[in-house]
């Protein structure tokens, strides 16, 4: 599965997905989709940064995958206008990529992520080898 196609297969898991990207280990984007009919909140550069940043923030909350309290699932932003979250795609013992969403404000991010996405990701692991 192509990058592109894994992130609009993720848009569809839930109505409330605005956004879904797929940076590399170091913040590049890869791979940007957005719901059908969004105007999206931040420009093309901004986004980019966002990735950046959020890899760099993910990689050292996570310093320590082996430490005592394991490896990180994902980091969940909440902002005025949308929900933010970055999830580690593991690949091996490295993260390989970063799933970078949003979501709209009253999500319930937390339920989505564990339910939907994260079974989805697990279920498709080879599309990141």
């Amino acid at each position: 599965m192509q990058h592109e196609e894994l992130c609009k297969k993720i848009l569809d898991l839930d109505s409330s997905v605005r956004f879904a990207a797929l940076a590399d280990h170091l913040g590049s984007l890869l791979t940007t989709v957005y719901r059908q009919g969004l105007t999206p909140l931040a420009a093309k550069e901004e986004t980019a940064k966002f990735a950046s940043q959020a890899v760099f923030m993910t990689g050292a909350l996570g310093v320590g995958h082996n430490s005592k309290i394991g490896r990180m699932q994902y980091v969940v932003g909440r902002y005025e206008n949308l929900i933010r979250a970055t999830i580690p795609v593991v690949n091996g013992s490295f993260d390989k990529f970063y799933l970078m969403l949003s979501f709209d404000v009253g999500s319930d991010v937390v339920s989505i992520i564990e339910k939907k996405i994260l079974p989805f990701l697990k279920e498709n692991s080879e599309s990141f080898s």
